[in-house]
Order: C-alpha cells, then sequence, then structure tokens
C-alpha cells in the first residue's frame, strides 16, 4: 500500500488541474478491478483504478472478521486469473482473516502495475465529442479531470447503506454513519456491521475496550448479521450480564434449528450456537416496517411477519443494520441517461465448463443506444443463475470465486487479447505460508516484467477497445 499510494500522489500532483488521457478506467480498486487490472496490465493500453478511500480493498482491510470461503488443501476460492501467488501463503488457517484477503488483493493490484488514484471521488460523468471521436469525461473531487474511452465499474456491493424501507429511520441510518466516519471509536444508536467492525477494530488497535449496550437489535439475515455477531465477542468486548440480541428476519428459536438450518456447514455455529443456549438470542421472523427512536433513548423497531402478516413490535437500546450496500451507480452516470438500462455481455468461462455465460453488464442511455461503460462483478448484480451457481463449490454469487474469473474474461474479451485461464482453485496441495519479505520479492518481480508507463505520462492511444 506504501508504494501505491506513493505512486497515487505522485499522478495527483503531476495532473491536478488537467486532463489525464487514458483507454481504461475502472471505478473501485477491489477485487473485480484488480481482476480487470491484471489483465489491461499485459497490453499496451493506459488504464487507471480510482478510489474514493484511502485503501485497496478497503472493504476487507478496515475491520476485523474471518472469511466465509475456504482455503482448504484441495481447493482455493480465491485465484485471481494471471495473478501471483495465493491467499494461501499468506495464511495458514482454513478461513483467512479480512486482512489476508485485502492484502492478496492489493498484493494483485500492485502486480498488475496498473496505478491507483486513492482518496479521489468521482463527482460526475459525461460524454463528450471531438471531431470524429467519442470519449468519457470524468469529473474527481481532486482537480483531475479523465479522459477514457471505456469505463468499468468495479464497485461491489455499494456503499454501506440501508434496505428498509422507512425513510425517516433511512435519513437517520446515514446521518449515524456519517457520524460514526468522524468518530470510529464510538458505539452508536445505529450502526451498520461494517461500522460496528470497524469500531471494535480501532478500539482493539489503541488497545481499548468496546462496552456493547444491554439491548441490541439486528437486522438481516444474511452473512453480515452473522458476522456481526460474532465481533460482538471479540476479546476488546465487554457484553452486559443480561446482553440480548433480537435478531428480526431469523426464523430459529433454538441452537438446534439454528445449526440444522446452516446444513451443518456455517462457519459461523461456534459463535452463534452458544449465544442461543445462553438465552441471548431472540429471532423475528419478518420484515422491519419501521424505525422509531423513543423518548428514553432506546429504539423501536416494527416488523411485520410475512406469514401471518402481523406486526410486531420490539425495543432496544441500538440497532445493527446488516441489510446491505446502497448501489449509487445510478446518480453516478445521471448525466448520461435517466433510467440506466443494462443488457448482459455473454461469453464462456472456462474455468466452470460454462459455453455461455453472463460475464458482465453493459449500460445504455435513455435511447437504448449502448454506452462504452461496463459495470463488472456485483456492481452488476447477480451474474450467475441460480441454476449455474447449484453446482459450484461456492454458492455466493457475490463472492470473489464467482466473479473475478468472469470479470478477467470480460476484460479479456472486450480487448481481444488471450484469456487468463486459472482453474477454479483445485489443486493437488496447498502451498505453505510465506515470509513477507519473499512475498514481496516475488511481487516485485512480477511487476517488473509487466509494461511501464511512458515517462511523459499517460496519453491516450489509437488502439483502445470499442
Amino acid at each position: 500500500m506504501s508504494e501505491i499510494r506513493t505512486e497515487s500522489d505522485a499522478l495527483k500532483n503531476k495532473y491536478k488541474g488537467k486532463v489525464l488521457k487514458i483507454d481504461v478506467l475502472c471505478l473501485g480498486a477491489g477485487p473485480q478491478c484488480a481482476a480487470a487490472s491484471l489483465v489491461i496490465g499485459r497490453t499496451k493500453l493506459k488504464s487507471l483504478v480510482v478510489e474514493k478511500t484511502d485503501f485497496v480493498a478497503k472493504t476487507f482491510a478496515e475491520k476485523d472478521f474471518y472469511i466465509n470461503s475456504t482455503e482448504s488443501d484441495s481447493l482455493s476460492m480465491h485465484q485471481f486469473p494471471g495473478g501471483v501467488g495465493g491467499l494461501a501463503q499468506l495464511t495458514s488457517q482454513s478461513y483467512a482473516h479480512s486482512s489476508q484477503l485485502a492484502t492478496y488483493i492489493q498484493a494483485q493490484q500492485f502486480a498488475s502495475k496498473v496505478p491507483v488514484l486513492l482518496r479521489t471521488e468521482v463527482t460526475a460523468v459525461r460524454q463528450v465529442k471531438q471531431g470524429h471521436r467519442n470519449f468519457l469525461e470524468i469529473i474527481t473531487d481532486q482537480g483531475v479531470v479523465i479522459q477514457t474511452k471505456t469505463l468499468l465499474i468495479g464497485t461491489g456491493l455499494g456503499e454501506v447503506g440501508t434496505k428498509v424501507r422507512d425513510s425517516v429511520y433511512e435519513s437517520e441510518f446515514m446521518s449515524f454513519h456519517y457520524l460514526h466516519q468522524n468518530s470510529p471509536d464510538q458505539i452508536l444508536k445505529y450502526m451498520s456491521t461494517d461500522g460496528l467492525l470497524a469500531t471494535i477494530k480501532s478500539n482493539h488497535e489503541k488497545n481499548m475496550g468496546v462496552q456493547m449496550p444491554r439491548d441490541v437489535i439486528l437486522i438481516g439475515n444474511g452473512d453480515g448479521s452473522r458476522i456481526a455477531i460474532e465481533g460482538m465477542q471479540a476479546t476488546n468486548v465487554q457484553l452486559p450480564k443480561d446482553f440480548h440480541i433480537t435478531w428480526v428476519g431469523n426464523n430459529y428459536k433454538t441452537a438446534a434449528e439454528y445449526i440444522e438450518s446452516r446444513n451443518g456447514g456455517d462457519r459461523y455455529i461456534p459463535f452463534i450456537a452458544p449465544q442461543y443456549e445462553k438465552s441471548r438470542i431472540h429471532g423475528v421472523p419478518g420484515h422491519v416496517q419501521k424505525v422509531e427512536s423513543l423518548a428514553n433513548n432506546r429504539v423501536r423497531v416494527t416488523v411485520k411477519d410475512s406469514v401471518t402478516n402481523s406486526l410486531i413490535e420490539v425495543e432496544g437500546d441500538m440497532v445493527v443494520d446488516s441489510t446491505g450496500y446502497t448501489n449509487r451507480n445510478d446518480s453516478l452516470l445521471r448525466d448520461l441517461s435517466s433510467s440506466q438500462q443494462m443488457i448482459d455481455v455473454m461469453g464462456p468461462l472456462k474455468e466452470f465448463s460454462f459455453e455461455s455465460t453472463t460475464l458482465a453488464r453493459q449500460f445504455l442511455d435513455a435511447r437504448g443506444k449502448s454506452l462504452p461503460i461496463y459495470a463488472i462483478g456485483p456492481a452488476a448484480g447477480s451474474l450467475g443463475k441460480e441454476t449455474e451457481l447449484a453446482n459450484l463449490k461456492n454458492k455466493n454469487p457475490v463472492s470473489i470465486f464467482n466473479n473475478v474469473s468472469r470479470t478477467s474474461q470480460f476484460v479479456s474479451q472486450l480487448l481481444g487479447v488471450p484469456s487468463l485461464v486459472v482453474s477454479t482453485g483445485i489443486r493437488i496441495f496447498r502451498p505453505q505460508t510465506e515470509s513477507a519479505d519473499k512475498i514481496i520479492r516475488d511481487l516485485k518481480a512480477f511487476r517488473g516484467q509487466r509494461p511501464v508507463w511512458p515517462k511523459n505520462g499517460p496519453q491516450s492511444e489509437d488502439k483502445a477497445p470499442k
């Protein structure tokens, strides 16, 4: 990251107040743009990644949790086509820590030699025509204007948000989220799973404890809610003696019911089952209709049971909202189309023996004309069909396993270059963990084989993707 940041600062200083002309721009420095960069880095096209935070793979870097996809002796779920090494070289555990996965993704971005413009937010995207040539002009908050022929949107699931459809609560939730960003060490009344985990980690790094309130209302039944429960059991977290979680969206009343529902294959069972046994978890089936702040600083959540249609009210001291993220691509592209439409980009995926599958999605303007803008990975929604996922080792449609090879194949297809094929992670033996020095040496050697940017800075070329 230190070398990526140095390169970022140099580019900012050089092009502030100027126009940076490139061929391919990728938004969001996460696994999808890293996978794309590994392909683009093998070409002579000039490219760049733009990231609004100070980290590559910030989603994994800023929190303490263990990912729910395995690094086994015979299988890796995190191999990048054309990448360097494997996640197993960074961990000896079956389930890697989030910071280890972040490091592995950062390593792939570094090895690609495609630069990242950090702490840079895109504020507008518009089409510009000069003579017979069309291109996209990207305005940033750093005074750098980027002209590109192709835009890849790899922003993942999006930004922290809530899927609860209560406008008053949505506004309050985002207000507390912004408060968290300014006061990352505090436990607040409304928090996302990301915010909670970041607060726990921030305090842990400062050798400080985190005091949880007595009654927590947890909203959502995905991995985010399970990670939140795991996070509440971190070594620096103090739980009151009568601590209790009201888990909205969870139908299970006992540990046995929960374990049975997970088919015995849930990494979170050792963290969740004991909480059931201590009567600390109470499941409330249904969907949230309303969230209210009460005069006594408590919170009331109204839940509608989808089976009986009855309304249930529960109260607590805080809400941990694990309902997901908000995709803001529509607002980003508002100048290009009043209603964003996308079409599937199809292609083969040898790793999964698919002759034709959805690799990415292309944006259309209001007239239905194709734009040189593509959503890759989770930013495009669920790319894998249920019938395709059913026979795969990992059935999560937004996982790295199910997306980076799609992105790599798509970019290869778009640029007309050979595919960087990787075998679905299957291996004969698990590589041993390696020292940081060895990993860094290998990365620098790999990076040195890549084409370098011209000394006079990146300039647009005539030969570029259609």
